[in-house]
């Protein structure tokens, strides 16, 4: 059903309360809990969030790399000195001491480039700002909610072997160029795609736009849907933007037309057209 569940639910405290009797799991430990300096907290949980994500994206810790690659007795002193004393994040951009090391850590070689800047530079800084200052530098669950949410919106297939790759905005302004397809090689081509304030959501053939698309409440409530991608229904080659909303639209087109979209109907996917949803503005590119 995608209802949460939770499982094994001990060691449970507050904020400078009462101590459970678990630290935490290995790995998954803040560096200042490792070091015997701080109990779990909310703070140290944020940490962990992050390993916990960087290893679902990356299938590979964020600490383990070239130092962990030369521990030859991976005992208790070598992880207290991995995990907390001098932890590096493995992709720190201002230190490279502790890079994947080819042939040891390839999961994290292979991953880590198939992912917008915006995304590493999440993990960018909860390993570097987030070790070095626990208080005030990590990521916090509503930072992370917003970035899966804006990495969802970035999915878009690739037309020669339909492998999902992710829309880039800032290495394509940089560099001009979509890129090539992490699966096949070949060169991508991008779907139309919405902007919506600070927003793109790529409008690939089964996208939709949310409530939070246009109201930025911070609602992610995936069951509000205002707008879904469709086919024109005589001409297969056509695509629009249908009006799944109670409100009505008015869309601006390049040329100056204003078109009313009456909940029901669809606006044709044309660059340059400005959608007005009344609560904010989207223009397809």
């Amino acid at each position: 059903t995608g209802d949460i569940l939770i499982c094994d639910n001990d060691n449970v405290g507050i904020n400078a309360g009462q101590r459970g009797g678990v630290l935490g799991t290995p790995r998954f430990m803040a560096p200042e809990v490792v070091r015997g300096e701080a109990h779990p907290s909310t703070q140290t949980d944020l940490f962990s969030l992050s390993v916990l994500l960087f290893y679902m994206f990356m299938v590979h810790h964020p600490l383990e790399g070239k130092k962990e690659s030369e521990i030859h007795s991976f005992d208790l002193p070598a992880m207290n000195k991995l995990y907390g004393r001098s932890p590096i994040f493995i992709f720190d951009p201002a230190n490279d001491a502790n890079r994947p090391v080819p042939g040891f850590h390839d999961n994290a070689l292979a991953f880590w480039p198939l992912y917008p800047e915006f995304l590493q530079s999440m993990f960018i800084r909860a390993f570097t700002d987030g070790i070095r200052d626990p208080e005030h530098g990590r990521v916090r669950e509503s930072e992370w909610r917003a970035t899966m949410v804006k990495l969802a919106d970035s999915i878009f297939q690739c037309a020669h072997c339909q492998s999902e790759n992710f829309y880039d905005a800032v290495k394509v302004k940089t560099g001009g160029s979509v890129g090539k397809c992490w699966s096949c090689k070949r060169e991508l081509r991008l779907p139309a795609r919405i902007r919506i304030g600070n927003s793109v959501v790529l409008l690939n053939a089964d996208a939709e736009l949310c409530q939070h698309h246009i109201d930025a409440t911070g609602d992610y409530d995936f069951t509000k849907v205002i707008a879904s991608v469709a086919q024109h229904p005589t001409d297969p080659s056509i695509w629009g933007l249908r009006n799944k909303s109670a409100a009505r639209w008015t869309c601006t087109y390049q040329d100056g037309k204003i078109a009313d979209v009456e909940p029901g109907k669809s606006v044709t996917l044309q660059s340059g057209a400005r959608i007005n949803f009344s609560t904010a503005e989207g223009e397809i590119r």
